[in-house]
């Protein structure tokens, strides 16, 4: 797929806002896009999905990539894609990802080429409620939805821990969760990024 007219900036004279890009990472259902899209907004800077990218790209949802292509095919280009990424400019925008691109090493290789990986953690239960009407999750098309997030969840956590920042979203406001992330961000000044760490505040 051609990616080069998608992910172009939409600023002419862009200016690094933070010291990194943030590449925002979870389980379906936390919030990527809305926060994303707020921070972008917050930073004036750009904005990228990754799965939105994919389906303009390839003229179909992401369910109908899964039944015609395989989930294989699926993985391969968000890989593609995420590497494209990598290579944008430090603290020149705002990448959310699909809920599994942090099983592949790889990926997690190309997002921290140029940016934070940051885990916004949703309990399975909320995810379930967020996400239970929607008709394109491939995944959850089971018996037992919630069953699914649970085990999927859990398998997938260890990778999402793998972040740099995790932040609770439990309780939080789009908003909140935003001002969080900005503050723990531009807070950052080379440190190891492992030791930057997220919660909720009171």
């Amino acid at each position: 797929m051609n990616f080069e007219d998608l992910i172009s900036s939409a600023h002419s004279r862009q200016t690094a806002q933070l010291p990194a890009n943030i590449y925002l990472t979870g389980f379906m259902g936390a919030g990527k896009t809305s926060v994303g899209k707020l921070l972008a907004v917050e930073l004036g800077i750009d904005y990228y999905d990754t799965d939105e990218i994919i389906i303009a790209a390839s003229g179909m949802s992401i369910g109908e990539i899964f039944k015609t292509r395989g989930e294989r095919f699926f993985r391969d280009t968000e890989t593609g894609l995420l590497k494209l990424l990598g290579e944008k400019p430090l603290g020149t925008c705002i990448i959310s990802t699909g809920g599994g691109a942090v099983l592949r090493e790889e990926n997690r290789t190309a997002m921290r080429q140029n940016g934070l990986i940051i885990f916004l953690d949703v309990s399975a239960e909320e995810a379930y409620r967020r996400v239970s009407k929607s008709k394109d999750r491939p995944l959850l098309n089971t018996t037992n939805p919630l069953d699914t997030i649970k085990d999927l969840l859990e398998k997938r956590r260890p990778f999402y821990q793998k972040a740099d920042l995790i932040v609770q979203i439990s309780g939080l406001s789009i908003s909140e969760t935003a001002k969080i992330i900005i503050d723990a961000v531009k807070g950052w000044n080379n440190e190891r990024k492992e030791e930057i760490t997220g919660a909720p505040r009171s």
